[in-house]
């Protein structure tokens, strides 16, 4: 419809600044230890991530014996024992490298985004720090896409020119944690038959066994209990349905001892059946490569659900690669690990790129210690 000239003409007001758009959670790479916020170089505890200067290395696994010492006749020679074998943990670290070029005569003309026409984004400062903000944004959603994939056993990528379209599956070369096939699906982690023998969507089905059998055989395969298990929200409407659950709950209370929101699409609750484990329910979401086109993807499956050790460098560690990095044409020149942003002034036409890189991968070291289950068979 056309407007009058006097409504072309008439100041604009701008009342704020908005995103339409929530930023999406860190919850995963935050659990592990291993998120933005562990990577603060003035933070007093570093996090659970060790560095690598080679982009491709291994890790050995020495493994502690559950064997009970071999009795001997008394008078009789020492039993022979050999060596405890080691292990090889292999890994290729994968790299993202980015940059934004802002000119000069765009960043003079600029106001400052949620103030009036009159406030001037003087050499467009605030430009620059929102841009750089969207630079690490997407560093802590790559670590988190990462961590999401861990837990369900692998991620693929298609290379399309220079990039790596990163997805959970449909592209052309597979990334595999090593995630024993045992501790998939209906997890027949021991070997004597499937744990999850009835769907958890059928509210008779007996979830708290479940979840201790789970236990048992995660503590068989590598002397640990599990401790979290990440779901989304229609998966754990099994979960708060379920008879058995209510049951051993008590009947004159709720099915959860605690239940908690901490964030958008996250929430905490730790149930009066099964209490020491922390159930973690995520429903955010990434905009991920599904092999044709980027798509808005949840990042923990329906009827997915993780289980796991409390985090520590027993068994996973983020791994963190090096390149080196010159800052501008003249700038300084130094090896960069992990995540790394920084800025340099340009000519002609005047202006600034703003780059990141980030080279680093989860690194599973002890496979057995991560259970993908599907609940629903």
């Amino acid at each position: 419809m056309a407007q009058s000239v006097d409504t072309l003409l008439s100041p604009e007001v701008i009342l704020r600044e908005m995103s339409q758009v929530e930023l999406p959670g860190t919850v995963l790479s935050d659990l592990f230890g291993w998120g933005l916020a562990a990577r603060n170089p003035d933070a007093q505890e570093k996090g659970n991530m060790i560095e690598s200067q080679t982009r491709e290395g291994s890790i050995d696994i020495f493994n502690r014996s559950r064997k009970v010492a071999t009795a001997s006749v008394p008078g009789t020679p020492n039993t022979n024992k050999a060596p405890q074998a080691p292990k090889k943990f292999r890994y290729v670290i994968p790299r993202s490298a980015q940059m934004m070029m802002l000119t000069d005569e765009d960043l003079q003309q600029r106001r400052q985004l949620g103030q009036a026409l009159n406030m001037v984004d003087q050499m467009g400062e605030n430009w620059i720090f929102h841009q750089k903000s969207i630079h690490a944004q997407e560093v802590a959603n790559l670590i988190e896409f990462q961590t999401a994939a861990m837990l369900r056993g692998t991620y693929t990528f298609d290379q399309v020119g220079d990039e790596l379209r990163h997805g959970f599956s449909g592209g052309e070369t597979t990334i595999n944690f090593q995630i024993p096939a045992g501790n998939k699906n209906q997890l027949d982690m021991l070997g004597a038959g499937a744990i999850i023998g009835a769907s958890w969507a059928t509210t008779s089905t007996d979830i708290p066994g479940d979840v201790l059998a789970i236990n048992n055989a995660m503590n068989a395969l590598t002397g640990m209990g599990i401790n979290h298990a990440v779901l989304n929200s229609n998966t754990w409407a099994y979960v708060i349905k379920n008879t058995a659950v209510i049951n051993q709950g008590g009947s004159a209370n709720t099915p959860f001892a605690t239940y908690l929101q901490q964030g958008p699409g996250y929430f905490a609750i730790q149930l009066r059946a099964i209490p020491w484990v922390q159930w973690h329910v995520i429903d955010y979401t990434l905009d991920i490569w599904n092999g044709s086109a980027f798509a808005t993807t949840s990042l923990i499956a329906d009827d997915q659900v993780s289980f796991f050790p409390t985090p520590t460098a027993r068994w996973t560690q983020y791994i963190n690669g090096c390149e080196p990095i010159t800052e501008g044409p003249n700038g300084t020149r130094q090896l960069r690990y992990g995540y790394y942003q920084f800025g340099y002034q340009t000519w002609n036409p005047s202006g600034w790129n703003i780059c990141t890189h980030h080279n680093g991968i989860p690194g599973l070291m002890n496979p057995n210690a991560i259970v993908c289950a599907d609940v629903t068979p």
